[in-house]
């Protein structure tokens, strides 16, 4: 069975609508409608490491541009436009403690409230300064787990461990792991990470299953987790082998396919996977950038301390990251960046897929509903769950 071609970085298809059989028609309203997300929850984007006093950095996040920098050994986040004449700011300079100047003209702008302090070309009685009304907006940013989050909605934000996963915050976590910007929908990228059917086909190919036995088929039903922060699934049936009608005996019988694969996968907004492992869990996010693209954050969360820790650094480093996180995981970029839907038709493991979008249309943060959503997928504890 052959590797799957190397993504290609460019998306096949700019769309708001990707679920359904027409263009038009959808059963997930809110869901359609969210090419970029859903600006009232808190996003990791970068490793704080990658922050340096001495360089600001300009990402695109849910269709915004942002400058993020660090002062004080802070970090902060600013709308990525000078007022002026439009030009980018997180290339500017630090002339004055908690301020950045615009390269082009000396615009001088405070770090936490966005306010015009200066035009120092313009010289200290500057005009414009003196309106006092000239400002960009700046976003609430905060570090934690050695990450940089950022809240870019308009409501008064949680505290960000709303946003972040428990796991991450225990005193002996350790995260390693990936950061990359993909083409594809960010959407593409949930659904794909929560689907069913590829798991058992598309990753059969590849270095990181060479060794695990793959179920050849089944489906799940979906439930809440038991602390209500998840949605996950429970298997309603499963097979490892059977004879197609017409066909013959699939997946081919390997002697050396022995090992278990992951167990537990779980999805939270505002796109956030969660896989068990046997000793250490994944984690990845899907951060819509600009329409079509996303960044796309994979972690590895593993407690351990010691030479515990160091070994799985070396481990990661070593077969994690190119197996998994690299080659693994690539054949998922390809195949997000070339959907095309609608039109689709599903099949019986787009249970979990439909579910994934039924529990976004109804907990989304930040929409304004006439009428609570109904509990429609009760919370109980784990029955049996298998993924690869």
């Amino acid at each position: 069975m052959a590797l799957m071609p190397k993504p290609t970085g460019v998306p096949r298809q700019l769309v708001a609508q990707i679920s359904g059989a027409e263009v038009g028609r959808t059963k997930f309203p809110i869901y359609d409608s969210a090419p970029l997300g859903f600006p009232e929850y808190w996003y990791p984007v970068m490793w704080s490491r990658d922050l340096s006093p001495r360089q600001g950095i300009g990402l695109t996040l849910l269709g915004r541009d942002i400058a993020f920098f660090r002062d004080g050994g802070r970090a902060y986040a600013m709308e990525n436009r000078c007022p002026h004449r439009g030009v980018q700011l997180h290339p500017a300079a630090c002339d004055f403690p908690g301020t950045r100047t615009c390269s082009y003209h000396g615009w001088v702008f405070d770090l936490k409230t966005g306010a015009l302090k200066a035009a120092l070309t313009d010289g200290p009685d500057s005009p414009v300064v003196g309106k006092g009304n000239v400002s960009v907006r700046t976003y609430p940013v905060e570090e934690r787990r050695g990450l940089v989050w950022i809240y870019l909605g308009d409501e008064t934000p949680p505290p960000v461990e709303t946003d972040i996963p428990d796991e991450f915050l225990m005193s002996d976590a350790i995260l390693t792991g990936r950061i990359t910007t993909r083409a594809g929908d960010w959407r593409h990228g949930c659904e794909n990470g929560y689907d069913e059917g590829h798991v058992k086909y598309l990753h059969r190919r590849g270095a990181w299953t060479f060794w695990r036995r793959a179920p050849a088929w089944g489906w799940s039903e979906p439930r809440m987790s038991e602390d209500g922060k998840w949605l996950t699934r429970d298997l309603a049936d499963i097979g490892f082998g059977a004879e197609y009608p017409g066909l013959g005996h699939w997946p081919p019988k390997h002697w050396w396919r022995w090992r278990r694969g992951a167990r537990g996968i779980r999805f939270r907004l505002p796109g956030n996977l969660r896989v068990q492992y046997a000793n250490w869990a994944h984690y990845e996010w899907y951060v819509p950038t600009k329409q079509g693209y996303h960044r796309y954050l994979q972690f590895i969360c593993k407690r351990a301390t010691g030479l515990g820790a160091l070994w799985h650094r070396i481990k990661y480093y070593l077969y994690i990251r190119p197996f998994f996180h690299r080659q693994f995981n690539d054949q998922d970029a390809w195949m997000v960046e070339n959907m095309t839907t609608p039109p689709e038709i599903l099949y019986r493991p787009d249970r979990a897929m439909q579910s994934l979008r039924q529990y976004v249309d109804d907990h989304a943060r930040g929409i304004k509903r006439d009428a609570p959503p109904p509990e429609r997928f009760v919370r109980k504890k784990a029955q049996n769950e298998v993924i690869s």
